[in-house]
């Protein structure tokens, strides 16, 4: 055998070990290669403070993708019912993320402003439940807050239209359930509520 034969063996094995290296290190954190809501995604990354822009409201926007119910910490269930008439704020968090833990406080004095009252905002944490329990119960809020774990990364994808995802990630609809504001990075609750006066 050829020292070029020899060289390219040597490449494609290297190669191969490497790909299996990352699939079992995928697997391990839970975080399947394939994309769609019903399936997690691998985490890919975008500049933390990068913005999404405003998206323009269209009449054949989807309603609120949510599941038909989500179970919250707490124990309540939020379905369809809980969001007729009202607009929803959509933050996808995680404990282990500092931008998202900078931004709950904000978020939180958003959900208890006048300016939130008429809005459901919902907590969906991408992480393991143990780990979201322990970090609310150190630092509760006043929004109802559900784990999604690793497959909340394909609804960021899918509502940020965006194949590069990071968090923490927000998206907004008006009360006619249409998506009018997403943006990745940290939000406040002044930004929040300059959103909600276009609702």
């Amino acid at each position: 055998m050829s020292d070029m034969n020899r060289r390219g063996w040597g490449v494609g094995i290297g190669l191969g070990l490497v790909a299996l290296g990352g699939g079992a290190w995928l697997r391990s954190r839970k975080m399947p290669m394939d994309t769609d809501l019903a399936a997690a995604p691998a985490a890919a990354s975008a500049p933390p403070g990068a913005s999404g822009p405003p998206v323009v409201a269209q009449a054949n926007t989807p309603p609120v993708p949510l599941p038909q119910a989500i179970v919250t910490l707490d124990g309540r269930t939020l379905g369809a019912a809980d969001i007729a008439g009202r607009a929803v704020v959509l933050n996808f968090w995680a404990p282990w993320c500092p931008p998202c833990v900078r931004e709950m406080p904000d978020i939180d004095r958003f959900a208890r402003s006048a300016a939130g009252k008429d809005t459901l905002v919902i907590g969906l944490a991408v992480d393991e439940q143990p780990a979201v329990e322990k970090f609310i119960a150190a630092h509760p809020v006043s929004f109802p807050i559900a784990v999604l774990g690793y497959a909340g990364l394909a609804w960021v994808r899918r509502l940020s239209n965006d194949s590069n995802v990071a968090l923490p990630f927000s998206a907004v609809f008006d009360r006619s359930q249409r998506l009018v504001q997403r943006k990745f990075g940290p939000t406040s609750s002044a930004e929040l509520s300059e959103w909600s006066r276009h609702f």
